[in-house]
């Protein structure tokens, strides 16, 4: 396994492209949002695919209470919309 860095994705296309790349390649990915809890757990060797680069709201419907975000969406955005509509 030739681990190197992935790359930062920035939409589901990379993304899908960096796990083709990881699949030929034979390496592992570790898929991380925040990275708050990295630390837990048995060591890992893998390459880490961050979300950071996928952000933001797709859908947010207040009175149905729902809300759609991409996948690297930091809660701290999240909560402040939510807190900005009580």
């Amino acid at each position: 396994m030739s681990l190197r860095p992935a790359p930062l994705p920035h939409n589901a296309a990379d993304v899908a492209d960096i796990v083709a790349d990881a699949l030929r390649s034979g390496d592992h990915l570790e898929i991380r949002g925040g990275g708050s809890k990295a630390q837990i757990g048995a060591p890992r060797v893998s390459a880490i695919l961050e979300t950071a680069g996928i952000s933001g709201v797709i859908d947010y419907d207040p009175a149905e209470l729902v809300l759609t975000v991409r996948a690297g969406t930091p809660l701290a955005e999240i909560e402040a919309l939510l807190g900005s509509q009580g």
